[in-house]
């Protein structure tokens, strides 16, 4: 909903409270988006405990508390959800982001799984983007040659994906990359 109030919180920490709020201000949950996710570089050997077990905690512990906590709502609405993953850890892994791809597999296969879980009324999707906002000091030409369409994505490109499994009443279970086919070409 355009113009909605904006509702912020820790998922893995008040999940609850974002969904009732949520729901009260939308006048009901029919979709669940869970985007929020961490982002970072650090070689493995000096990955800290500390630092894995905040990646997993943003990028899989969160997201999963949220849809646990919007599940009665979407339930009641026959809802969905669309889960955002990555290439990175869904059909690639990057040197230097072991606690990033360990998150992002997680929740695709969690997303699978409550795909299984909670059909026939709620349906769970995932989407993989790739290289859509990169991140400061990626050269986008080079990274583009890499593509097989040849172009870094763009947001609406991840956008019209999510749209679109949110509106597919047949389709649960399911990842789909939009990377540009640079899954096929590593």
């Amino acid at each position: 909903m355009i113009g909605a109030p904006l509702v912020q919180g820790d998922q893995a920490v008040e999940p609850e409270r974002i969904v009732e709020e949520a729901a009260r201000a939308l006048g009901g949950l029919s979709l669940l988006v869970c985007s929020a996710a961490e982002f970072e570089k650090v070689p493995s050997e000096r990955l800290s405990r500390e630092r894995f077990e905040s990646m997993l905690a943003a990028n899989l512990v969160g997201p999963f508390c949220l849809m646990q906590a919007a599940l009665p709502h979407l339930r009641a609405a026959r809802g969905s959800i669309v889960t955002l993953l990555d290439v990175c850890g869904t059909s690639q892994v990057w040197k230097g982001y072991a606690h990033y791809a360990a998150s992002k597999a997680g929740l695709a296969a969690l997303t699978r799984l409550l795909a299984l879980e909670w059909a026939p009324e709620v349906r769970v999707n995932g989407v993989a983007p790739g290289a859509v906002l990169l991140p400061p000091g990626m050269d986008p030409e080079q990274l583009a040659k890499r593509i097989p369409l040849q172009r870094i994505g763009t947001p609406d490109d991840v956008v019209r994906t999510v749209l679109f499994l949110a509106q597919a009443p047949f389709v649960t279970g399911e990842v789909v990359f939009v990377d540009g086919g640079r899954s096929l070409n590593p």
